[in-house]
């Protein structure tokens, strides 16, 4: 059996269909992915690998690289006018993923609050910006909709906890799925800069896991953003597997525990504008893949 082994457009610092240097192409990234030996990608930003479906499915295909998933962030709690745009953008999304012979999940997330987003690893702090029963239905509603959505195309879908939204928490991410059957995406990094510990939350949570993030973080900016307030940012803390504070090794190890067979999804976070040198990142990738077949026997 072929490893599920991805990578994402975010290394490289692609948040959008248009966030890449001068000179650098969306091939230049499948053919780094690739070359790098990953198994996939995910996606990125709707019309970042092609301009519709067909150019999409054509240009993974060219590299060899199977449709990983793709990430679709939602506004259950802003209006209907809000959360209807999400859902015609999910709606394209799932076409596209739709159109490959086999895909990794589309996972929902909620859209990012400014608030929650000055005042990462919370805890007990500032309650005012934990919501009230009455969001939590509306919430919890807004996803399964989207969830029902993704389902009427054939295509798995799973839930991202991720910091500086609604469900970043340890108590939010119990709270949300307590209250719904949406499988889990479980992120290493924003579990951690959201409070938890990756390995409890698998071990909370492991039966609803069908899609991981695999990152590593040095936690002292998000200690730095938590005492100060000011807004935190997964690139200001993503570094390359096994040089930050996470306890990888042993995650791994509970994943294979698990017998865990869904796709693992290298992620190194940067911003656009990060001055990193592409070229740099197409290496350490390689360097990424090398930690994780180290320890993934078990998926061959």
């Amino acid at each position: 059996m072929t490893p599920l082994l991805a990578n994402a457009p975010v290394t490289w610092g692609v948040w959008g269909p248009h966030s890449l240097p001068p000179g650098r192409t969306p091939r230049d990234i499948l053919a780094a992915v690739a070359s790098a030996g990953y198994t996939g990608v995910e996606l990125g930003a709707l019309g970042f690998f092609g301009r519709d479906a067909a150019a999409t499915v054509a240009a993974l295909q060219e590299f060899g690289l199977a449709s990983a998933g793709a990430y679709v962030a939602l506004r259950p709690l802003a209006g209907r006018e809000a959360m209807e745009e999400d859902l015609a953008g999910l709606r394209a999304i799932c076409a596209v993923l739709a159109s490959f012979p086999q895909t990794g999940p589309v996972i929902l997330a909620g859209s990012g609050a400014e608030g929650i987003v000055r005042h990462v690893k919370r805890g007990t702090r500032h309650p005012e910006l934990d919501l009230t029963d009455e969001q939590w239905i509306a919430f919890i509603a807004g996803m399964a909709e989207a969830a029902r959505i993704a389902a009427g195309y054939g295509i798995p879908v799973s839930f991202h906890p991720h910091t500086g939204t609604h469900v970043e928490q340890p108590h939010e991410v119990d709270r949300f799925l307590s209250g719904c059957d949406i499988p889990l995406t479980l992120d290493t990094g924003h579990a951690a800069a959201g409070g938890d510990d990756p390995l409890d939350l698998l071990r909370r949570w492991g039966d609803r896991v069908n899609h991981v993030h695999l990152k590593d973080v040095a936690m002292a900016p998000v200690e730095k953003a938590s005492a100060e307030g000011i807004p935190f940012g997964m690139a200001d803390a993503s570094v390359a597997l096994g040089e930050g504070d996470l306890d990888l090794d042993g995650f791994m190890r509970a994943l294979e525990a698990r017998d865990y067979r869904g796709w693992i999804v290298v992620e190194q976070d940067r911003r656009p504008d990060g001055g990193h040198d592409h070229a740099d990142v197409d290496e350490e990738q390689r360097r990424n893949l090398e930690w994780v077949k180290a320890r993934a026997g078990w998926m061959s």
